[in-house]
């Protein structure tokens, strides 16, 4: 459950003052660990470490923006704006392969490790037509303090360890066109920049005199397009759905380290109701489902056998799959 709120205040001049608290993105897995059995069925990655796999892997990512903001409208037709984002994210995962083991494995990051960050953002719109308007956004990417962990390594041996993990720059435009009075139609599209990101550029596994760890996530850059409408049929309801379609921003040869973050859904659906319960007051509702994505690719060799270090191993396969449900309910008061 991810908690939100929002405050807009329109001055009688041309300035217009804003607030928002939101969580704008979060990621977890919590996957059990296994044995092999007397038939030799088991998952190799959740096998224990001392067995060469993962054991039990478990990991919540959550990230909370606070943006205080300004817009100040130039023309009857344009509007220019721009935010302050300061951000708080908690990291936890166990075990944590990106820093090197020791000869019993990886250590654990159970612990709760917190960063602050901050960006910005720039936006404009523009009145068109009447019934037409465009609008520009620039999020620049979220600059953290590096996460730190004091740990320890499955043989109780103490364990220090940090990563440094950003949000990607986000570059986006939309369009929205009235055709009659109660109905709006909407456009947008974005384009995020995963692969200039801290934690997220850099793939593969590196060696250490300890042994092999991962370098990080792998992601590659993606493109988001959205299309939403919105229809009031009377002064105080309103009846909303719309269609997301993202890519996927891990390439089929990173599945496997990816196992701890399968960020490979594509489609996605929603719909919402409003009703406005008094002329301050009203009550929103809404729903979107992301349809189960899946996508497979080869286990990657640390090196430790006959197979070079990053290469596939011949014969493996590791799939993702991932789908999600959402519910959101707001309340809005108009003072």
């Amino acid at each position: 459950m991810l908690p939100s709120f929002g405050l807009v205040y329109k001055t009688r001049s041309p300035w217009t003052f804003g607030f928002m608290a939101t969580g704008i993105a979060g990621f977890g897995v919590d996957y059990p660990s296994n044995s092999p059995t007397p038939a030799g069925n088991f998952n190799p990655l959740a096998a224990p470490q001392s067995a060469g796999g993962f054991g039990s892997i478990y990991l919540n990512y959550q990230l909370m923006q606070l943006t205080p903001s300004v817009a100040y409208q130039v023309t009857p037709d344009l509007s220019l704006g721009v935010g302050l984002n300061v951000n708080r994210a908690s990291f936890v995962v166990d075990p944590w392969p990106a820093t090197p083991p020791d000869v019993s494995g990886f250590p654990t990051g159970t612990h709760a490790s917190v960063s602050w960050g901050w960006g910005f953002t720039l936006g404009a719109t523009y009145k068109l037509f009447d019934r037409l308007k465009l609008g520009l956004v620039f999020k620049s990417p979220q600059w953290f303090e590096h996460y730190s962990w004091n740990s320890q390594y499955p043989d109780g041996t103490p364990a220090n360890f940090r990563f440094n993990l950003g949000h990607p720059m986000t570059i986006g435009g939309g369009i929205s066109y009235q055709p009659i009075a109660p109905l709006l139609l909407a456009l947008d599209v974005k384009w995020i920049n995963y692969s200039d990101t801290r934690g997220f550029e850099r793939q593969n596994w590196a060696m250490s005199a300890s042994g092999p760890f991962v370098q990080g996530f792998g992601w590659k850059d993606i493109w988001i397009v959205a299309v939403g409408a919105q229809y009031k049929p009377d002064s105080t309801w309103t009846l909303r759905a719309g269609y997301n379609y993202g890519g996927n921003p891990i390439p089929s040869n990173q599945q496997f380290f990816n196992v701890f973050a399968p960020a490979i859904v594509r489609h996605h659906l929603g719909a919402g109701i409003g009703y406005d319960i008094t002329r301050r007051l009203g009550v929103n509702l809404a729903y979107y489902h992301v349809f189960t994505a899946k996508q497979s690719g080869a286990f990657v060799s640390d090196g430790s056998g006959a197979i070079p270090v990053n290469q596939p191993i011949p014969g493996t396969q590791v799939t993702n799959r991932l789908s999600e449900n959402s519910v959101s309910i707001q309340v809005g008061y108009k003072f």
